[in-house]
C-alpha cells in the first residue's frame, strides 16, 4: 500500500509540474475583434461576436433540416498531437433535445483549393454527461463510451444548468484525455494524439450556446 501511494504520489507531482510548465499560446475574451472570427449570418446557422461573447445558433431541428456548421479556427503555435491544455466558459441556451448542450473540437480542420482534410477529435457535451468521437474524412465517426458509463472512481458526476457560464476545460497529457467541469474531473481515456493546429465545433442540432474566455496552453 505504501509503495502504491509513494508511486501515485509521484504521478500525481508529475502531472502537475507539466500542467504548470506549459505557455499560454492563445486567450481570447471576445472583448476585441483582434482574431477575427468568421461571423456566419444565414437563414440557418448564426455565428456572432456581441457584448464580449460569440453566439453560435442553429435555427430548425435537425430532423427538418439536416445540416451541419463545422467551424474551425486556426490556432497558430497550436500543436494537436503533443500535450496541451484548451479551456473556456460556455453556456448552453436553448437545445431541440433535453439533455443537449454544445460541442468543442480539435485536430486537422483544413481546407485548401476545394480539398478538405478533416482528422479531429470532437467532445459533445450534454448537460450531465459528455463523450468523445473521432472523425477521419472517409471513414467517418468512432464514437467512445459516455462519461456516465465509464467505471472509474476518480471521477465526478455532473448536472449543469442552462443559461449559466460554465468552465470547461480538455487537458491532453502524455495520450491521455481529460476534461474537468468547474475544476472537477468528469473524463478520462486514453487517445491517440491527432496531428493539427484547428480548434472549433459542430452545429447540427436547433440549439442556440455562447462561448467566451479561451485559454490554450501548451
Amino acid at each position: 500500500m505504501k509503495i502504491f501511494v509513494i508511486i501515485f504520489l509521484i504521478t500525481s507531482l508529475y502531472s502537475s509540474n507539466c500542467l504548470a510548465q506549459r505557455k499560454t499560446i492563445f486567450k481570447e475574451d471576445f472583448e476585441s475583434y483582434e482574431y477575427n472570427w468568421l461571423i456566419v449570418d444565414q437563414k440557418e446557422f448564426t455565428v456572432r461576436q456581441d457584448s464580449g461573447k460569440l453566439y453560435i445558433n442553429k435555427a430548425t431541428k435537425n430532423e427538418i433540416s439536416n445540416g451541419c456548421l463545422w467551424y474551425r479556427k486556426t490556432i497558430t503555435g497550436f500543436n494537436a498531437d503533443k500535450n496541451f491544455s484548451i479551456s473556456f466558459d460556455g453556456k448552453s441556451i436553448s437545445s431541440e433535445f433535453n439533455l443537449g448542450c454544445f460541442d468543442f473540437s480539435w485536430g486537422r480542420m483544413q481546407q485548401f483549393d476545394g480539398v478538405r482534410k478533416l482528422d479531429l477529435y470532437n467532445l459533445d457535451f450534454r448537460l450531465n454527461r459528455v463523450r468523445l468521437g473521432k472523425f477521419q474524412l472517409g471513414k467517418g465517426w468512432e464514437y467512445f463510451q459516455w462519461s456516465t458509463d465509464l467505471r472509474d472512481s476518480s471521477l465526478t458526476n455532473f448536472d449543469i444548468q442552462r443559461n449559466v457560464f460554465n468552465k470547461f476545460e480538455i487537458i491532453q497529457q502524455d495520450e491521455v484525455l481529460m476534461v474537468k467541469i468547474n475544476n472537477k474531473l468528469v473524463y478520462k481515456l486514453l487517445v491517440k494524439p491527432q496531428v493539427g493546429s484547428e480548434i472549433g465545433f459542430q452545429q447540427c442540432i436547433q440549439s442556440s450556446w455562447e462561448l467566451d474566455n479561451i485559454v490554450i496552453g501548451q
